[in-house]
C-alpha cells in the first residue's frame, strides 16, 4: 500500500494543501503548519490561482526540493500532470521515478493505460459535468481517491451550499473510496462540521481560501488543521 493510501487508513479526515505554485517555501510553510498531504502541479494554467505552471523540466528542481522536504516530515505528495487528454504511461512514469506518491488528474484527461501502474496512488477529479451514475464505477478500475472538483469554474469563489453538500454527499454513496472536497468554494473553518458528515475522507485547500503567500497559506493551513482537531476531539 503506498503512503497516499496509508494515510487514509490512519486518519479520520485528511487535509491536503495545493500549492499555488511550486515554491519549497510554500511546502514547508504547509508541512510545518500540519497539512496531511501536499499537491502540486506541471503543464497546466491552474484557473484558482491564475498560475502558469511549466513543464517537468522546468520544474524539476523546485519539485525534487519539495519531495525532500515532504519526505523528511512523512507526507505524501503528489502532482497535477497536465491537463490535456490521453495522460498514460509516458507521462506518469517519470513522476513514478521522481518519488511522487500520487497522481491527481481529470477523468477526462487520464488513459485509460495510466490505471495500470502500481506504484503510484490514483486520485482522479470530476468536474461539473459529471453523472452521479459513473461514480460508483471508479474504484472498480483501481482508483484510489475521488476528487470532487464539481463546481462550475465561473462559479469558483462563492460561500458553501447545502446543495453543494447534497452533490458532495451523493458521490461519497456512490465510490467506494475516499472523496476529497477541493476549495472551490470558501470553505471556511466553521464549514468543516457539517462537511465532514457529509462522509468526505478530506478537504483539499487552495489558494481560494489559502492565498498565495507564505505567511498567508501557513496561517490558513493552521486554521483548518485546528479546525478538523476541534471536530475530532467533540466527536
Amino acid at each position: 500500500m503506498n503512503n497516499f493510501c496509508k494515510i487514509f487508513k490512519e486518519k479520520k479526515f485528511v487535509l491536503i494543501s495545493s500549492l499555488p505554485e511550486n515554491n519549497p517555501e510554500l511546502a514547508k510553510a504547509a508541512v510545518d503548519s500540519g497539512t496531511d498531504v501536499l499537491k502540486v502541479h506541471i503543464n497546466v494554467v491552474h484557473h484558482a490561482s491564475g498560475t502558469a505552471f511549466g513543464s517537468l523540466a522546468e520544474e524539476k528542481t523546485n519539485l525534487e526540493k519539495i519531495i525532500s522536504v515532504t519526505k523528511n516530515a512523512g507526507v505524501p505528495v503528489g502532482i497535477v500532470p497536465g491537463a490535456k487528454p490521453g495522460i498514460g504511461p509516458c507521462e506518469l512514469n517519470p513522476l513514478v521515478g521522481m518519488g511522487f506518491d500520487f497522481f491527481s488528474i481529470y477523468a477526462a484527461h487520464l488513459s485509460p493505460t495510466g490505471l495500470d501502474l502500481k506504484e503510484i496512488g490514483k486520485m482522479v477529479a470530476l468536474d461539473s459535468s459529471y453523472h452521479p451514475y459513473e461514480t460508483k464505477f471508479l474504484a472498480k478500475m483501481g482508483v484510489d481517491a475521488c476528487e470532487a472538483s464539481v463546481i462550475p469554474g465561473n462559479e469558483y469563489g462563492y460561500p458553501l451550499s447545502v446543495q453543494d453538500l447534497l452533490k458532495y454527499q451523493c458521490i461519497v454513496q456512490e465510490f467506494n473510496g475516499a472523496v476529497i472536497v477541493p476549495t472551490q468554494r470558501v470553505i471556511k473553518p466553521t464549514d468543516l462540521s457539517p462537511l465532514i458528515r457529509t462522509g468526505v475522507r478530506g478537504l483539499m485547500i487552495g489558494a481560494v481560501v489559502a492565498g498565495k503567500e507564505v505567511s498567508e497559506f501557513e496561517k490558513s493551513v493552521r486554521s483548518y488543521r485546528k479546525a478538523i482537531e476541534k471536530y475530532e476531539n467533540n466527536v
